[in-house]
């Protein structure tokens, strides 16, 4: 499930929680500890944050804009590129 939210500065943001797949054992990220992670993503950025609560879907936009500030910054990106090799996105 993917929700979207508003932060302070006014940016819209939208986030999902990605799930590892199985991944072929030739992929170069085969024998990796893979863990779940949310995804934020706006118009220009995006970040990723493993530490997260459960019931994340049902926090306040005030509290997922607070896990998106602490989230990691991603590389940048095309716009609607998602590059997800080894993963599966729930949403």
């Amino acid at each position: 499930m993917a929700r979207w939210f508003v932060d302070a500065r006014g940016i819209e943001w939208e986030v999902w929680e990605i799930r590892p797949r199985d991944v072929p054992a030739d992929a170069p990220a085969a024998g990796a500890v893979l863990t779940s992670w949310l995804c934020f993503e706006s118009a220009t950025h995006r970040r990723h944050l493993s530490r997260y609560p459960a019931h994340w879907e049902t926090l306040a936009e005030a509290s997922l804009a607070a896990l998106c500030d602490g989230a990691r910054p991603q590389p940048p990106f095309d716009a609607g590129e998602r590059p997800l090799f080894g993963v599966e996105a729930w949403w």
